[in-house]
């Protein structure tokens, strides 16, 4: 909803407000004389204590100044509407006289005309008050409007003269405050106990707020610390009991995992370096250690004739499941004759290998390199 519309609808209903006096029983006649005037002095004190609040910048936030500005707003309407239906209502139940309620001292300045005089005297500057603040976003931004009004006033600034006087057309509350709160203690009954002490209750928090504001600004900071510091202050941390009784019988304290603690930022000395191991060198086998020996004796034969297949070649499927190999130690060549026995579990030997004057197997050349030979 626009600006325009609420203020259209705020009218209205202050304008509905007073045919419900006219046209309302006797009975909510009655009940609005004896509510109305207090609620409106009560409306009107919280709009000014919420008004004065709204204008800290110290203690408050922005998004706590906005509140209080609704706030304020909320109370200053709620007021004017009270005000419209006291007024209505004295009118109608015949309390005064018409020109008494909206010519302010209109009755006179002494005595009970000049109590209804100051009542008058609030209603006024109250609806002041309230035109300067709904038409304070026209007078704050410039417009030509706005500058054709400042310079039919004279102002030095085209755009600045109304912007710089709303301030103080809007401080008219505090004298309409003053003479609402005169009105209420003395015009008309003797006030309740009750309302009294509403009374003193709105004088306070005004009185409070005021003093609040007009407090310089280095003591406001000083204040502000204080208030900080007294609310950032937390109740020491109560220890577990089952913590602390294993603590005085002596056993190590708990102390939080290094993963749910906080991570250690502090500076740390040279991380050790794990400490490796080498791969163990592999063991010639004896196809190996066999091509050597072909190759450093000339081609003599490099192993002892045995009951087993050549090597480096695979065993035929016939012989793969007799035991591994004897290892003997190399030794020169030896003649045939000199084989040593063969082991017990060994089969028939073969035939010796070639030597190197010996003709070789058939289809092999006689000239093949000595390591090349089975």
């Amino acid at each position: 909803m626009s600006r325009s519309a609420q203020g259209g609808l705020t009218v209205a209903a202050l304008v509905f407000v007073p045919l419900l006096a006219v046209a309302g029983s006797d009975g909510l006649r009655a009940t609005l004389d004896f509510t109305t005037g207090v609620l409106s002095l009560v409306s009107l004190s919280a709009a000014v204590a919420w008004g004065l609040l709204a204008t800290d910048r110290l203690f408050l936030s922005t998004r706590q100044r906005i509140v209080c500005q609704g706030v304020h707003r909320a109370t200053a309407v709620a007021s004017l509407g009270f005000l419209l239906l006291h007024g209505t209502v004295k009118v109608a139940l015949g309390h005064v006289s018409l020109i008494g309620a909206l010519i302010p001292f209109g009755l006179g300045v002494t005595g009970t005309a000049g109590l209804i005089g100051f009542g008058a005297l609030a209603g006024l500057l109250m609806v002041l008050t309230a035109a300067t603040g709904a038409l304070r976003s026209a007078f704050a931004q410039p417009s030509p409007t706005a500058a054709r009004l400042g310079q039919s006033l004279g102002s030095p600034r085209d755009t600045g003269g109304i912007a710089g006087r709303w301030r103080s057309l809007h401080a008219l509350a505090y004298p309409a405050w003053c003479a609402a709160l005169i009105h209420g203690l003395y015009a008309g009954r003797a006030p309740a106990t009750w309302v009294v002490v509403m009374y003193g209750l709105c004088l306070a928090g005004v009185a409070g707020a005021l003093c609040l504001r007009l407090l310089p600004r280095p003591t406001k900071r000083r204040i502000a610390d204080r208030i900080a510091e007294l609310l950032s202050q937390e109740p020491p941390a109560t220890p577990d009991p089952v913590l602390r009784e294993s603590s005085a019988s002596g056993g190590a304290p708990w102390s939080e995992p290094a993963a749910w603690s906080e991570p250690d930022h502090a500076p740390r000395g040279t991380p050790v370096r794990p400490r490796t191991l080498s791969a163990p060198a592999p063991s010639p086998g004896p196809e190996t250690a066999a091509g050597y020996r072909a190759v450093s004796l000339g081609g003599g034969p490099s192993l002892p004739p045995e009951s087993r297949w050549p090597s480096p070649s695979a065993a035929p499927p016939a012989q793969a499941h007799h035991g591994p190999p004897r290892q003997e130690p190399p030794s020169p060549a030896t003649p045939p004759s000199s084989a040593p026995s063969p082991a017990p579990f060994a089969v028939p030997r073969a035939e010796p290998g070639a030597g190197p004057f010996t003709a070789p197997p058939v289809g092999e050349p006689w000239h093949a390199p000595a390591g090349e030979r089975p």
